[in-house]
């Protein structure tokens, strides 16, 4: 425990002895002070520091804890601000001179005067090491009247935010995925993520942004992670993420130019037999319409139910992809990376569900053929294939369009009371599924139709070669306005991208029971 020195502070207790120059006051004040050390609180129970976050970078400062509040010295937070210019100490009170403005306060009284203004803190300044200290709500009360600046702060956190500073935040995800998890961060901005490991813990290292996080620490219920924690107390904003044990492999990958991290937490592969099974990713080496009993079906993510309870699969494919940028905004969006964040999006809210496994066409930067995505899905046997793309379509409004395959008027779809063909050409598979790509499409129009602020039109055929050899329901999405004269905003805006995944979900399970 650690007294304040100046004698007749506010901090003392007020039976503490003067000095001792007689013996027989000795063994009865030694009492009273074992007494009162054994009952006065404690001051100081923990040092940490405390963030401060400027265009120009950012300082530290030392955190006084106590056990009912946080502290931080006065003087040195006023000279990260600004400049004091004078001060005048008593034995129990302080008066500064900070620009134009006078500040007095008194030690264990909570009302500090700021020019003619009185303030009151949530506890009194006092004096500690020599140092005054005020409580952490003087940031918040006094300090934006001092610096005339922005001044953010979240209650109960070791960070504030001064000036013209815009922190990145980030929302958290785990999902189950086979033989391990996947979690996924969601910044709000470009992040550098670098790696490293210490004491069995993973760290990604966040850059030199500010951040400030939703929430200081996440617990999972999962067999492979247990925590994850954000931390920038030494001054470098990082996760530190614990596994559950031991020997676990970790996989993390950026996406999105850094805006969303990717890692896959799994077990050590089994050693490896024959017949392996190649990934959708790795299709790109078959023929698709030579060949395609050569390729085993892509693994398909589910959410870890038991073997013998398979759950449908959906096809979730992301348009153009490697040079193939697709189209793009006036601020710099690209189709092939805007369609990646929606079926990521899509591909998180349909495993939430349990009720599905997922399969992508194209995982990264890759660019595949048409024979290529629609071999991936028609390997996994899904049930329905949706392939996400962006272009003007014609409004400066937001708007969604869903197409079916429209076939050549030389090519008629089979009739509906004849018997199929045991064979069916590649390029006529799709022709077999109109009714139902149909239903999907029109599934989708209502959901998506429920949403705020976005125009959808009724669902419309076209001949896109992505839909045509696919052996399921398909149906391609189309959102906009994404051209070179317009923002991207509206589509990149999570929240609305959060949505448009909500209602494929609503829209998939009506279609699956028949609803439409």
């Amino acid at each position: 425990m650690f007294l304040p020195r100046q004698e007749g502070d506010k901090g003392l207790p007020a039976f503490l002895p003067q000095p001792l120059t007689r013996r027989r006051w000795l063994v009865p004040a030694l009492m009273v002070l074992a007494v009162a050390m054994f009952l006065w609180p404690a001051r100081e129970l923990r040092s940490d520091n405390f963030i401060f976050y400027f265009p120009s970078g950012r300082r530290m400062l030392p955190l006084e804890a106590t056990a009912t509040s946080k502290f931080l010295p006065l003087l040195q937070v006023l000279n990260l601000v600004g400049k004091v210019e004078g001060i005048q100490e008593k034995q129990t009170s302080l008066r500064v001179w900070f620009g134009s403005t006078q500040l007095e306060m008194s030690a264990g009284d909570n009302k500090v005067h700021v020019g003619k203004t009185t303030y009151t803190l949530s506890e009194g300044p006092h004096v500690s090491e020599g140092q005054w200290m005020v409580p952490l709500d003087f940031l918040t009360a006094v300090l934006p009247l001092l610096t005339h600046q922005a001044v953010e702060y979240q209650t109960g956190t070791n960070r504030i935010f001064i000036g013209d500073v815009k922190p990145v935040s980030f929302t958290v995800r785990l999902d189950p995925i086979a033989d391990g998890a996947r979690l996924t961060v969601q910044f709000t901005e470009s992040v550098a993520v670098r790696t490293a490991s210490s004491n069995g813990k993973w760290i990604m290292y966040l850059g030199d942004r500010p951040m400030e996080p939703m929430e200081p620490s996440y617990h999972f219920d999962n067999p492979y992670l247990s925590d994850l924690q954000y931390d920038d107390q030494d001054g470098v904003p990082k996760l530190i993420i614990s596994p559950t044990s031991g020997g676990l492999n970790f996989y993390p990958v950026t996406a999105e130019g850094g805006k969303i991290l990717l890692a896959d937490v799994l077990k050590p592969p089994a050693p490896s037999s024959p017949g392996t099974a190649v990934g959708a990713g790795n299709a790109a080496t078959a023929s698709a319409p030579a060949a395609p009993g050569q390729v085993s079906p892509p693994a398909a993510e589910s959410p870890g139910v038991a073997p013998g309870l398979p759950l449908p699969v959906v096809a979730l494919d992301a348009g153009h992809g490697g040079e193939d940028n697709g189209a793009h905004s006036r601020d710099g969006v690209l189709e092939k990376n805007l369609a990646a964040q929606y079926v990521a999006r899509v591909r998180s809210a349909l495993l939430a569900t349990n009720n599905f496994r997922v399969v992508l066409t194209r995982t990264g930067d890759a660019q595949l053929s048409a024979d290529q995505r629609d071999l991936a899905a028609n390997l996994s046997g899904a049930i329905c294939f949706l392939s996400f793309h962006a272009g003007d379509l014609g409004t400066e409004a937001t708007r969604i369009t869903v197409f079916t395959f429209a076939p050549s008027m030389a090519s008629a779809p089979p009739s509906p009371v004849a018997a199929l063909p045991t064979f069916v050409p590649w390029q006529q598979v799709q022709e077999n599924h109109l009714g139902q790509s149909f239903q999907l499409a029109f599934a989708l129009q209502q959901q998506l139709a429920a949403l705020s602020g976005v125009e959808v039109d009724m669902p419309s055929t076209a001949p896109l070669r992505t839909l045509r050899s696919v052996n399921a329901p398909a149906v391609a999405i189309e959102l906009g306005p994404l051209a070179s004269d317009a923002d991207a905003s509206a589509l990149t805006n999570v929240a609305f991208q959060q949505q448009v995944a909500g209602a494929v979900v609503r829209a998939l399970a009506n279609f699956q029971s028949g609803g439409g």
